[in-house]
């Protein structure tokens, strides 16, 4: 089967799907070709003995109002208002997400309250005399709330989703994380709750689709085939063939053989690694060296259904040490539709690998039984409470953003901007660490610029703070 299309998009993740929506919305002939089963890329949700669970927990928080707009409009009435509850579990104690001062303080004891505040103080002196380096998030964080919190609350979290030291991360991550938010503007934010100047990590409200983060997929999945385009699941694209500077044809493995689809312009929401090497001739040498140079982390999901309601947040960072667990949610407490009755909670416990590792090398049963052990170690649920289970792996959800990655990721764009009609979008396809909202609005960008509207660059997108916070997309 030959098929020519305005604009073929690989992935149908949250921002292939907001590409597709735009530029079928323009009347642009538009294919989607997603490799699983089913569309959302991370954000999917999956039903299982009548309960829903998404891919770990997402909310939905954004200043671009069109990109609110667009979701709001899509999900309507089937989107509901969540209030956020999320808690440090560390130690056995927990602690206020984000991080309130007083909290934090009283909950650590009267000693070392008084030796994070004194980290604190000489942290600022010695900001304040002299030019101090930033390289890593380990030299961010002490810079604003000094080493002795860092060391209580963010280093060991950290390296958990890391699996690296917080010294090799660079200070990227931190800066686009952890915008605005020091232990003055925290402590200000307890006392005064001004919500003027609201810094995104501190946000206490989002919105959730009734039937979990996929439903916004699904939904958006039906409005682009009602446009005319076309989503096509279970489609690996194997090869992108190109001449010159233009590329011309997806070869993809679909479910009755493969075919080719030529294509006026294509967009890749893939992760940009497996982008380089679909390259047909191959990418060049430095190009492909950058590319195995980049590295992602494993999301382990092990899902539950628990009898009771756990705990009443709607996650719960795991800090304490003695367990490889990192975080767990109960989607009871995003939308009580996600469980199949009232008694029950769907809980999702994230453990963070890389390939090959003890992690990822563990069988589903064995990963199953490490996290019920878990939980019990906690004292968050009793064994007899488990349900049922199932585990799902993403090979490549985190882009690890140690020090140096964005000089092999310059080295890859710089060979893919010779390409006048290809853009890759999205997280894994522009080996960013952001949120939904942001893949969103590089799916938006892309399609203007496949439309032909204006040139646009998704890659600002997640760069700078008010292009991707304040006003429309564009």
């Amino acid at each position: 089967m030959d098929v020519k299309r305005d604009v073929v998009i690989i992935g149908a993740g949250p921002s292939g799907l907001a590409a597709a929506h735009e530029a079928a919305s323009h009347g642009a002939s538009v294919s989607v070709f997603e490799r699983l089963d089913i569309v959302g890329g991370l954000a999917r949700t999956i039903g299982f003995e009548g309960n829903r669970f998404d891919i770990g927990p997402h909310r939905f928080f954004t200043k671009n109002r069109e990109v609110r707009d667009l979701f709001v409009g899509l999900v309507g009435e089937e989107a509901v208002r969540v209030s956020r509850l999320t808690r440090i579990l560390n130690n056995g104690r927990y602690f206020d997400y984000p991080l309130t001062p007083l909290n934090a303080l009283l909950g650590v004891g009267p000693a070392s309250a008084i030796a994070i505040t004194a980290s604190y103080a000489a942290a600022r002196l010695r900001a304040a005399s002299a030019s101090v380096p930033i390289r890593s998030f380990e030299d961010w964080i002490v810079d604003r709330f000094g080493r002795r919190l860092f060391e209580t609350f963010f280093k060991g979290y950290t390296e958990k989703i890391w699996g690296i030291p917080c010294s090799e991360i660079s200070a990227d991550w931190a800066a686009q994380r952890i915008k605005g938010l020091s232990l003055p503007s925290a402590l200000r934010n307890a006392i005064f709750k001004d919500r003027r100047g609201e810094i995104k990590t501190l946000v206490d409200e989002f919105i959730y689709p009734r039937l979990g983060a996929g439903q916004t997929y699904a939904i958006f999945k039906e409005t682009v085939e009602s446009l005319g385009g076309e989503v096509t699941t279970k489609a690996q694209v194997s090869r992108l063939r190109y001449e010159g500077n233009r590329v011309v044809a997806a070869e993809i493995e679909g479910e009755s053989g493969p075919f080719e689809v030529d294509g006026h312009f294509f967009l890749v929401s893939a992760p940009i690694t497996d982008l380089v090497e679909m390259f047909d001739p191959e990418a060049p040498e430095a190009v492909r060296r950058a590319s195995r140079a980049l590295r992602y982390r494993v999301h382990i999901g092990v899902n539950l259904v628990i009898d009771g309601r756990p705990f009443p947040d709607n996650w719960i960072y795991v800090h304490s040490p003695d367990v490889a667990l990192a975080r767990i949610a109960n989607y009871r407490n995003f939308s009580s539709d996600m469980a199949a009755n009232d008694r029950l909670s769907p809980l999702t416990v994230e453990y963070f690998a890389f390939p090959g590792d003890e992690l990822s090398k563990a069988s589903d049963k064995a990963m199953v039984a490490r996290a019920v052990n878990e939980l019990c170690r906690l004292k968050l649920i009793a064994r007899e409470q488990v349900k049922g289970s199932f585990v799902v792996r993403s090979e490549k959800a985190y882009p690890l953003v140690e020090i140096g990655h964005q000089d092999h990721v310059a080295t890859i764009k710089a060979w893919l901007d010779q390409f006048e009609n290809l853009l890759p979008i999205g997280r894994a396809g522009m080996f960013k660490y952001n949120n939904q909202d942001h893949a969103m609005a590089t799916g938006l960008l892309a399609a203007r610029t496949a439309l032909g509207l204006r040139r646009f660059d998704p890659w600002r997108v997640n760069i700078d703070a008010e292009y991707h916070e304040s006003g429309p997309a564009a």
